[in-house]
């Protein structure tokens, strides 16, 4: 009995399956290489960009007020009724550090500090005149100079003084007491920035 010959099937190709977005080749991107002289260019811009930083800080720090009102170095800002009486003692100051005399001459804002090395006077009543205790120089009311080792008269501060009316005094270049009726005085404003010192003994 023959037999009956079998015919192969053709296997069918299997379906293709959708690629996994891990498969997909990604294109690679040339990036170009910086230049010897590019990178010598950015380096020198950031250094400016850094100086001109610093620079801008510096001119800002120097260019506003150091310090504040009320403040040694700044402006004190004292009321008409806080202006000693006509020829009596002078007021001391000590945040300010200065004695507000009020004589014949005028006004004046005497810095504390003894003209010949530096120490600090004293007003001694009993004798109606400054006296300094290292060595003894002499200074009257007004701060002109009487006797001693001292090279010149006391050093001053620039006082502005507003009358009632509003008018304005400001101390002279020379630091003259400013003359002035006590009884207009509104306010005194005394600028601790602002030293002036005496030529001479007057």
């Amino acid at each position: 009995m023959a037999t009956t010959p079998t015919i192969a099937k053709a296997k069918t190709p299997a379906a293709k399956t959708d690629q996994t977005p891990e498969s997909k080749s990604v294109p690679q991107v040339q990036v170009p290489g910086v230049s010897r002289r590019e990178f010598l260019y950015y380096a020198w811009g950031a250094s400016m960009a850094l100086l001109l930083a610093q620079t801008g800080g510096w001119l800002i720090w120097f260019g506003l007020p150091r310090f504040r009102e009320g403040e040694f170095g700044g402006v004190f800002s004292l009321a008409g009724s806080d202006l000693p009486i006509l020829n009596n003692p002078p007021k001391d100051y000590p945040e300010g550090k200065f004695w507000l005399s009020n004589t014949d001459d005028g006004i004046a804002a005497l810095y504390k500090v003894c003209t010949h090395l530096g120490c600090l006077f004293k007003w001694v009543g009993a004798n109606d005149r400054f006296e300094c205790p290292c060595h003894g120089s002499k200074f009257q009311k007004n701060g002109v100079y009487i006797e001693g080792p001292a090279p010149r008269s006391l050093d001053r501060f620039e006082i502005t003084v507003v009358t009632n009316s509003g008018q304005q005094l400001v101390t002279n270049a020379a630091g003259d007491p400013v003359p002035v009726d006590s009884a207009s005085v509104s306010q005194i404003r005394v600028n601790t920035g602002k030293r002036i010192k005496r030529d001479g003994k007057v």
